[in-house]
């Protein structure tokens, strides 16, 4: 059996068996993949139903069979060289200056990382390309993050709309029709008006149960910054007794939509993505610290570090540090909470390959991120839907593009920048 398919394989009884123990099925329950029907593998996922409306409905009815999906969009998969990728980056200007400082240092051994993921076939890493050299590219790039949520980024086009529709509507319909990946993301720059447009809206279509779309901070903390734990704050490891505590103050902070997303509560610590990424000699791993007032036992805050190849994500989020404090924290006491937990997961970027470390922080820590002095960076904005959102996500995208294919035919031009992060 070829490596390719035997890998794809493995991952096909994990991820049955990753399902059976999230939702308490059993293999004599869950019909084999392969038997079922093409309506059957739409709607039913790991033991559970896919509820639709009579407009998503219509949706999944009309997609092409997963055997001609990529050629009924017209799109190609891993069919671009990772040196002709990063030069499509270069001409759509995704690379804007502050990003490509910060990149450029470490260029070969993230040329390197996203060349070892695309080994793996689509295992973790795949790019969607359309279009070509005289209409003008487009590509996206979706790369795996939890065992069963992927995020998608880095969409660019050679003022080509038409090709960028059809690698997002590509994405979304294999998505719909595998019926196995649990969450997609995305980050996009809240002044970035095309992305600010077509996904900070996608809420209002898709509802709060399935997706959110939540703003934050970023910021780079130094590696060797001295920091001050205060007396009466706690920041510990994370063990499994800590599962309750961290899922609810990580929904309360980010919400349910996060929480789902990330899988807080089947594998913080993503040892069943780390197999898939060892297998192409990298890692993928998550630590996470709660942070404890006094003798009060719920958490007050959380830090929660990735860690991932460098520069699959050319703003570094791959290894980005989530900043959580509760909503209720009185601002006074942030200052000691933050600098307590970022004391303490420091010791997950002992061998990261940059002096500073991503932190994305909720507006609640800021003040307290500019009195220690910290470098902030950008707004970004964190777009996530579930699996149950797909559907929606899909006719929200294509409304979207069908509204700006119309304009542009009506003005003879076609505008369109970069989306995502």
């Amino acid at each position: 059996m070829p490596k390719r398919k035997r890998m794809l394989s493995l991952i096909l009884k994990q991820l049955t068996a990753y399902y059976q123990r999230a939702t308490g099925t059993n293999q004599a329950q869950t019909k084999p993949h392969e038997e079922r029907s093409a309506v059957e593998r739409r709607e039913k996922v790991g033991g559970g139903k896919m509820v639709l409306d009579t407009e998503d409905q219509e949706i999944v009815d009309k997609l092409p069979q997963l055997s001609e999906l990529h050629t009924s969009y017209g799109v190609r998969v891993n069919e671009i060289s990772v040196a002709d990728l990063f030069a499509l980056y270069e001409r759509t200007g995704f690379l804007y200056p502050e990003k490509a400082a910060r990149l450029t240092p470490h260029i070969d051994r993230v040329r390197e990382n996203w060349r070892r993921m695309l080994s793996g076939g689509d295992s973790i890493l795949y790019v969607l390309t359309a279009g070509d050299k005289e209409r003008g590219m487009a590509s996206l790039a979706v790369w795996r993050t939890t065992f069963t949520g992927w995020v998608s980024q880095h969409l660019v086009s050679e003022n080509n709309p038409y090709a960028s529709r059809a690698v997002m509507l590509d994405g979304s319909a294999g998505s719909i029709l595998r019926g196995v990946d649990g969450s997609h993301q995305n980050w996009f720059r809240p002044e970035n008006r095309f992305p600010a447009r077509v996904f900070g809206s996608m809420v209002q279509t898709i509802g709060e149960r399935n997706s959110s779309v939540m703003r934050h901070s970023y910021f780079f903390v130094p590696k060797k910054m001295a920091l001050n734990s205060p007396e009466g704050i706690r920041s510990v490891a994370y063990t499994p007794a800590h599962k309750s505590a961290l899922c609810a103050i990580a929904s309360a902070a980010r919400g349910s939509v996060y929480v789902k997303a990330e899988e807080l509560k089947e594998d913080v610590e993503l040892k069943a993505i780390d197999d898939l990424y060892r297998r192409v000699g990298l890692r993928r791993t998550r630590q996470v610290w709660l942070a404890f007032k006094g003798t009060r036992e719920e958490p007050v805050g959380a830090a929660i570090a990735y860690r991932g190849p460098l520069g699959l994500n050319f703003s570094y989020l791959e290894n980005r540090c989530d900043l959580l404090l509760h909503p209720t924290l009185p601002e006074s006491e942030a200052l000691g909470i933050v600098a307590s937990l970022l004391k303490a997961s420091s010791v997950a970027y002992a061998d990261f390959e940059l002096n500073e470390i991503p932190v994305i922080a909720d507006q609640i820590a800021v003040p307290a991120l500019q009195k220690l002095g910290l470098e902030f960076v950008r707004h970004y904005c964190q777009g996530i839907w579930l699996r149950e959102g797909q559907p929606r996500f899909y006719r929200h995208v294509d409304r979207f593009y069908t509204k700006l294919l119309v304009r542009a035919e009506r003005h003879n031009q076609q505008m369109e920048p970069s989306l995502s992060a």
